[in-house]
């Protein structure tokens, strides 16, 4: 379990949990997947890289003050754990892998919603409402995306 002391240590977990995903799912992508599942494994190795970016953009924007806030809570998940758990095996149906990905992009909401509903401060609380949005939306794009290269 990752120990979180100030908003700034949430967000470089975001970073790490993205990073961590774009390398299970290259290291998962070989010769033995389908074709569609080995597209979409490459589309989500490139899409946690994008996310990755993403975060460290969004706190390089974020108001100094605001990072160094300190937390009173921890949020509950264990991403980590989660990655660890996951195994996608050879040959798995595209639609398990999917659902696996989606596991892990509900896990991200979820830390960013009790980060968010574990603060008083209106600042930190709309940064997590934000990152949250953002997880979500991006979530459905992703579910939709992977819909569209299932009908291929």
């Amino acid at each position: 379990m990752h120990n979180f002391e100030q908003v700034k240590d949430v967000l470089e977990y975001g970073q790490k949990i993205h990073a961590d995903l774009q390398s299970f799912y290259r290291s998962i992508n070989d010769e033995k997947q389908q074709t569609r599942v080995k597209m979409l494994l490459d589309f989500l190795s490139g899409h946690e890289l994008h996310r990755e970016e993403a975060l460290a953009d969004f706190e390089g924007r974020a108001k100094k003050q605001i990072l160094e806030t300190w937390l009173q809570y921890k949020p509950s998940i264990d991403i980590e754990k989660l990655i660890g758990d996951q195994s996608i095996q050879p040959n798995m149906p595209m639609d398990e892998v999917t659902k696996i990905a989606v596991d892990f992009d509900n896990a991200l909401i979820e830390l960013y919603r009790e980060t968010a509903a574990g603060t008083d401060i209106p600042q930190v609380k709309q940064l997590f409402e934000n990152l949250l949005e953002m997880e979500n939306n991006e979530k459905l794009r992703f579910v939709r995306d992977a819909g569209q290269l299932n009908d291929i």
